[in-house]
């Protein structure tokens, strides 16, 4: 009978503080556990177990009945055992435990006894119906009777939970590895099932009721704990411009995953310093510092053109209002003195781009590409540092040359840096030409890529002459998308300012594609661009204006050079003969035909083309430390490298490589923005994604600029 009271008592008490863990833990501590039994503390009571023996209950789920009967067993042996020491017992509990805690557990074991007469209350048990009892309505004797009836409970769950650590101990020893493999992973989903079964059939003994009111208590005070976090917090450093946050990977509540931090990489592009060497102040000389961005932003109708390649990217993304934004913010970001962009589409730049970049006081100048294309290329500069000397906008279409047949163009300008002194403006220093194009995409076309690129490099050598004839040094950076990897021949045209192009494949050119499988294919011959085109093989422009203007900065007895001369004698001048030209057999007999002149060129033009500007990659193309190649353009069919930012470098001495007329003037590359690899860009989901808006990477470097080296 007593055994029977006892279980009835415990059970609707599981229950109270099983759904109520949280209220019962706000109203005071919870109680200290000694030796797997609680110590009561004034609050609600509860039995907790150790690790050991919380991972141990699938064992005790195939024991539970024969546990069952032991504890009614030694309940009822205790009980016989203790008739005649009631009075001891009293005596006992009015000196252990104080006046103030025997109306808390008057009201709990009152509470027990009713519900057990009145039967279980169906729902979320209401704190304030189970309070309703105080030690008012209890006389004294029940009061030290329910003392005893606790005690009572105390020691025999003590007792029967040291018989139960020792069986289980047992079977543990007999468990296999595998066995407790597959306990472990379904600890969770067997303690919701026993949980729902002791619910329903109310047959569970108390100690498996009070171990899932432990385990019950202990995974709502973790869940607890884990939703105060508000994730992973990145301070301030290489970088990140701004503390990042990150959310906490959650689980749902019935699920067996544990609630833990799962690690992860910030992939995010660091600042490199390339030289942190400071100039003695007595040597230090006055310069310049400043950073060019060279991006291509991608076209919003090359985007909706050309869908399939971006099939990865949430639809969020792909948007132009959302890419905008973030691309101002990436611009204000690392805040750019000259910005070189592509595929800028034009209403785009006159209704969004080009508004606010001026409030960020910036002047710009925008080339759409010729033909029915929408985008063109822009540069924009910093006013406060650059003021604009001249500036030449440059369409790669000549309908009267069939190799050039594409809508492609570029922008040089040419910039003076500007240094306050006195609270005023003030031109000082050598000039600087930048240089901005996008070059043809099609991998097949790597004659037409060369003859783009001949004539920007004849635009900016045109720009060099000019400012020559003034005295003056100037230096050069060439931003764009090249549509060419690294180390292939146009690569090399630029870096080594020399290619043997003869019988070179076409799509060699620019190793965007191999295409050697096929039997057959175009090969490159003498000579790559006709006459007509105004350009030598040595990127030059042959007008005579350019010509005369060369010649007149040597000084010396003669006038013109034997080239020049060479060049000029077919023009339509040349082609009339004088009237006091005296008549030599083998020498002036001969009628000038000015269709000798293309067989003429063919024969000059040269196997290989060159040019006579000093250029340099400001990005080695691969990642230090892990050797993988770095990208700048990412999308479903792939990564490549095909961005760059060439600049003309500071050479130490003129024994240097490409030394010469370049000593000791150039530019200082003093640090540059690291790019990222294939592989980091596809576990951010690809290119564009919720941190980067185009399919291309931004190049961002900082240079130094001598002043006094004009």
């Amino acid at each position: 009978m007593i055994g029977s009271l006892l279980f009835y008592a415990l059970y609707p008490l599981s229950r109270y503080l099983t759904s109520r863990p949280t209220e019962s833990s706000e109203k005071g501590p919870s109680p200290a556990v000694v030796d797997s039994t609680s110590v009561w503390d004034g609050g609600a009571g509860t039995v907790r177990f150790t690790e050991s023996q919380t991972a141990l209950l699938d064992q005790w789920g195939e024991t539970k009945g024969e546990t069952k009967e032991r504890v009614n067993e030694q309940v009822t042996e205790d009980n016989n055992t203790r008739p005649d020491m009631d009075k001891e017992l009293l005596t006992a509990v009015l000196h252990k435990h104080p006046k103030n805690n025997t109306a808390s557990r008057m009201s709990e074991v009152h509470s027990a006894q009713h519900e057990e007469v009145e039967g279980p209350k169906q729902g979320k048990p209401d704190m304030e119906d189970e309070n309703t009892f105080t030690s008012e309505d209890i006389s004294p004797e029940q009061a030290l009777l329910a003392q005893v009836k606790c005690l009572q409970i105390e020691d025999s769950i003590q007792g029967t939970t040291c018989t139960v650590q020792e069986q289980i101990q047992t079977v543990e020893e007999s468990v296999t590895p595998l066995e407790a493999l597959r306990m472990t992973e379904c600890w969770d989903e067997y303690v919701v099932s026993t949980a729902g079964a002791a619910s329903d059939g109310g047959d569970s003994s108390p100690l498996v009721l009070a171990s899932l009111l432990s385990n019950t208590e202990t995974h709502l005070k973790l869940s607890e704990q884990h939703d105060t976090q508000t994730g992973w917090h990145f301070p301030v450093g290489p970088g990140l411009a701004e503390e990042v946050q990150c959310p906490l990977w959650h689980f749902p509540a019935a699920s067996y995953y544990p609630q833990i931090e799962v690690p992860f990489e910030v992939m995010w592009r660091v600042w490199e310093e390339l030289d942190a060497t400071v100039e003695p102040l007595a040597f230090k000389k006055a310069s310049m510092d400043f950073t060019v961005m060279s991006y291509n932003i991608l076209a919003q109708d090359l985007l909706d053109t050309n869908h399939h390649l971006y099939v990865h990217c949430p639809p969020e993304v792909l948007d132009w209002s959302y890419r905008c934004s973030l691309l101002l913010e990436e611009i204000e970001k690392w805040a750019p003195d000259i910005l070189c962009l592509q595929e800028v589409q034009e209403n785009h730049y006159h209704e969004q781009l080009h508004p606010v970049l001026s409030q960020m006081g910036y002047t710009c100048v925008f080339k759409r590409r010729t033909g029915t294309k929408t985008d063109g290329c822009a540069v924009c500069y910093r006013t406060s540092c650059f003021s604009e000397v001249a500036v030449t906008k440059v369409e790669f279409f000549r309908p009267e040359t069939e190799l050039l047949d594409r809508h492609n163009v570029g922008i040089v300008l040419l910039l003076k840096p500007v240094v306050a002194e006195g609270g005023e403006a003030k031109e000082e220093g050598p000039p600087l030409c930048v240089a901005n194009t996008h070059l043809l995409f099609n991998p097949k076309r790597g004659d037409v890529k060369l003859a783009q690129l001949a004539i920007m490099l004849a635009e900016i050598d045109a720009v060099i002459k000019s400012c020559k004839v003034k005295g003056e040094h100037c230096n050069v950076i060439l931003c764009g998308d090249f549509n060419s990897l690294p180390h292939m021949p146009l690569y090399q045209l630029i870096t080594t300012s020399k290619l043997h192009y003869q019988g070179l494949p076409v799509w060699m050119i620019s190793g965007q594609e191999d295409l050697s499988y096929k039997p057959s294919y175009h090969r490159l011959f003498a000579p790559l661009w006709p006459s007509s085109l105004g350009i030598t093989d040595n990127c030059q422009y042959t007008s005579v204006n350019n010509m005369l203007e060369s010649q007149s900065q040597k000084l010396g007895k003669y006038q013109y050079s034997h080239d020049l001369m060479m060049q000029l004698r077919y023009c339509p001048a040349a082609c009339v003969r004088p009237q006091d030209l005296k008549l030599i057999p083998g020498v002036t007999d001969n009628t000038p035909d000015a269709s000798r002149e293309d067989q003429d060129y063919d024969k000059r033009f040269r196997h290989s083309i060159s040019h006579r500007l000093d250029l340099e990659s400001v990005y080695k193309h691969v990642l230090p430390g892990t050797g993988s190649p770095e990208v700048t353009t990412l999308h479903s069919e792939g990564g490549a490298t095909v961005d760059y930012i060439f600049y003309s470098p500071k050479r130490s001495c003129a024994s240097d490589q490409k030394g010469g007329d370049f000593a000791g003037k150039g530019l200082k590359l003093i640090g540059s923005l690291s790019l990222l690899s294939e592989d980091v860009l596809w576990s951010m989901n690809g290119l564009p994604s919720y941190i980067f808006p185009s399919d291309h990477l931004s190049l961002v470097a900082r240079f130094q600029l001598d002043l006094n080296a004009s």
